[in-house]
């Protein structure tokens, strides 16, 4: 008996050593990968997008998970790297002229004095406004200036952070594929072990995980890949009507889409203003009319074929998922921020179901699909 070895954790001091142990090397863990967060996050989602591929690889290369990985990775960066690298270049260089063209206009007042004449055709609409509604025409061009005043500054003040942003998302470009080409070989394996830890019964933890990936793959249709397509359908509306800088708004017009209501409107609109301010009432309703088509074919006809009846995120939540992502991750958080809180509403769903309601908890659930 005095040989014995005693159990491990038998006693609160031994417990809490450990937890206090795991807990630092977690935390060390944690800013050992905080640099390379990013580029896992989206790594995780070239994954998820990519698998099917990947299995369709595997299985004709007879299961040689190297070369099939390699081979996916490759197909990524033609279909997405190129394209990328591309419209970051064009897009940078419409910024860097946009950004020069205001810094001009901004000296003596040029830009203000340009949009007060440019305003004078619409001298017959601003005296109706007065006439009805007691607006001075002076008062509206006055805090009309103001306005292209303050989003002048803005322009002047941040294109170029907008052309340092496209840079790093090229260059992280590079990692986001390294990191997939580890995760499809091995992520499987991976995700396997971390549920393992979990102390919840399997058919939980793989209705959890397969909740999950649904939650990723909803969000990724239903709002980025519907957020591309109407920036690249505003875009094509610009270029062919005449819109300076075509690629630039168009490029914004995908950030725009995701604000509940408007949405692209915060573009097009001004777009249709400006035309129709440089006396082109043709262009200008062609733009408009444009837009507002192509987003309500988005929204109503090639959002519900995108989802395929699968829930998605409340467009407010959206909005500030959205918002939430770009301040914390970036560019890259137009895709990041939805995704975390998909995330953590299937969490929250999961929680509901399981420790609230009690449903699919009990053995009957394993027999489920």
């Amino acid at each position: 008996m005095n040989g014995s070895c005693p159990r491990p954790f038998n006693t609160s001091m031994s417990r809490w050593f450990f937890a206090v142990a795991i807990l630092f090397v977690l935390y060390l863990a944690y800013r050992l990968v905080e640099p390379f967060l990013v580029p896992i996050f989206l790594a995780l989602v070239m994954v998820v997008v990519a698998t099917p591929l990947y299995d369709r690889l595997l299985e004709r290369l007879g299961g040689r998970k190297t070369l099939a990985s390699a081979v996916t990775c490759l197909i990524l960066f033609f279909l997405i790297a190129l394209p990328l690298f591309t419209v970051a270049g064009v897009i940078a260089s419409q910024a860097l002229d946009l950004y020069n063209t205001v810094s001009g206009l901004l000296k003596d007042n040029k830009l203000e004095t340009a949009f007060r004449e440019g305003l004078g055709a619409l001298t017959p609409h601003l005296q109706r406004l007065h006439d009805t509604l007691g607006l001075d025409q002076r008062d509206v061009l006055t805090h009309v200036g103001e306005l292209v005043r303050r989003i002048s500054n803005l322009l002047y003040a941040n294109l170029t952070e907008l052309l340092k942003g496209f840079t790093n998302v090229i260059i992280g470009f590079a990692e986001v594929l390294f990191v997939t080409f580890y995760l499809l070989m091995d992520g499987s394996a991976m995700a396997d072990r971390a549920f393992a830890l979990s102390p919840w019964p399997a058919d939980m933890n793989n209705r959890i995980r397969g909740d999950i990936l649904a939650s990723l793959r909803a969000t990724l249709r239903g709002t980025v890949v519907l957020a591309v397509i109407q920036g690249l359908a505003g875009g094509l509306g610009f270029w062919v009507f005449g819109v300076p800088n075509a690629p630039f708004w168009g490029t914004v017009m995908v950030f725009a889409s995701v604000v509940p209501l408007v949405g692209t409107a915060l573009v097009w609109a001004p777009a249709g203003i400006y035309l129709l301010v440089m006396s082109q009432p043709g262009q200008a309703v062609a733009v408009m009319v444009w837009c507002l088509v192509a987003g309500l074919v988005c929204d109503n006809f090639l959002r519900p074929k995108l989802l395929g009846g699968q829930g998605h995120l409340h467009p407010l939540l959206t909005f500030f998922s959205v918002l939430g992502g770009l301040s914390l991750f970036g560019v890259v958080g137009l895709i990041l921020g939805p995704l975390v809180l998909a995330v953590l509403l299937s969490l929250v769903d999961v929680y509901q179901r399981y420790f609230l309601n009690g449903n699919d908890a009990g053995p009957s659930a394993e027999g489920e699909d």
